[in-house]
């Protein structure tokens, strides 16, 4: 396996201009130079706001593999770039074949993703409670309990329903003890809430979902499996079902993991945000610019990958399962491995 871990580069200010000279990508701040990368170290490009990018960039991009992904400010997707797909579409016809016909892989796919999400959020649960003493304690402790019953339930499990059952009620029992997994007290978790986020914890756990979904599309698209046809999600019309499927097992571990982590070292506090009318609440640019660095930061730290029988970066995982599954639907392993977090 030789694919090297690509950087992301996150253009953030408004007036940021991406160019390109030769295969040097430069991006400038009101004309002034403030950064140039070697390409072949790039594999993706993400531009918030109003950050622009030159036509012949954009051109040298398609031609590189790099893909080019814009957000608005606050981390929502509006669109994404990528030149000719060259992925061998034999792979594509195996994954729509089972997505259509095959419903016991479908499940067997949709029960591993889940049991690996739930592994890797009792894992966080069980981290912390071992920094932890007393009630907080015993209450992380039971719901790393409780969350291992429900992922002795989706072992085998035949019906797709009761597996998202499986995933929403695991998923309750570990949002339901965030806040016991905080131990700065000027932040508090008022239950996730997606769109739009009525607390500060929320919008920091909102924006690093959506850089983790980047990763992942791209990672798929690499393979040349189809983003959009996924199993665990629902398909439906401009949604990345299989990008959101892949990214389940991953969210405690390189999402909300690095939220924590700010919060905990008291790196972001509540002047960080604003409140907007009807009540959601928005990263200042401080703390976009803080979370993005320590996302990026986290993806270039190590662990070990038990299938793989090796220590790799964080940022490689997405690409890695990704190889995985796709060697499950070409048939050449029994079963998709979640990554599981030790």
């Amino acid at each position: 396996m030789t694919k090297k871990v690509e950087n992301t580069l996150y253009v953030t200010k408004n007036e940021a201009y991406v160019r390109k000279k030769q295969d040097i990508i430069i991006v400038e701040v009101e004309n002034d130079e403030a950064l140039r990368i070697p390409g072949h170290h790039l594999g993706n490009i993400v531009l918030f706001d109003r950050a622009s990018i030159s036509h012949k960039a954009l051109a040298w991009c398609g031609d590189n593999d790099v893909s080019v992904s814009r957000l608005d400010r606050n981390g929502n997707f509006i669109g994404r770039w990528v030149g000719p797909q060259s992925g061998n579409v034999n792979l594509r016809l195996d994954q729509f074949r089972i997505y259509r016909d095959d419903f016991s892989k479908v499940c067997s796919i949709s029960s591993n993703m889940v049991r690996g999400k739930l592994f890797n959020s009792r894992a966080m649960l069980l981290r912390s409670a071992r920094d932890s003493e007393g009630d907080i304690e015993k209450n992380l402790r039971s719901a790393a309990d409780r969350i291992e019953n429900m992922m002795i339930k989706t072992e085998d499990c035949e019906k797709l329903d009761k597996i998202r059952g499986f995933e929403g009620r695991g998923a309750k029992i570990y949002f339901s003890r965030i806040n016991d997994m905080m131990k700065a007290d000027n932040l508090k978790f008022k239950g996730r809430k997606k769109r739009p986020p009525k607390d500060e914890v929320n919008a920091m756990f909102s924006y690093l979902y959506v850089l983790l979904l980047n990763d992942c599309n791209s990672a798929l698209e690499s393979i040349g499996l189809d983003p959009q046809i996924g199993f665990l999600h629902a398909v439906r019309p401009g949604k990345p079902a299989l990008a959101l499927d892949l990214m389940e097992e991953l969210r405690p571990i390189m999402a909300e993991r690095v939220a924590l982590t700010l919060i905990n070292r008291q790196q972001v506090r509540p002047d960080d945000f604003q409140e907007k009318p009807g009540g959601a609440i928005l990263m200042k640019e401080d703390c976009r610019k803080l979370l993005i660095k320590s996302y990026q930061d986290k993806k270039h730290e190590e662990i070990y990958h038990p299938v793989f029988d090796r220590k790799v970066s964080y940022g490689l995982i997405p690409y890695l399962q990704a190889r995985l599954l796709a060697r499950f639907l070409r048939g050449d392993i029994e079963e998709y491995t979640p990554f599981l977090y030790k």
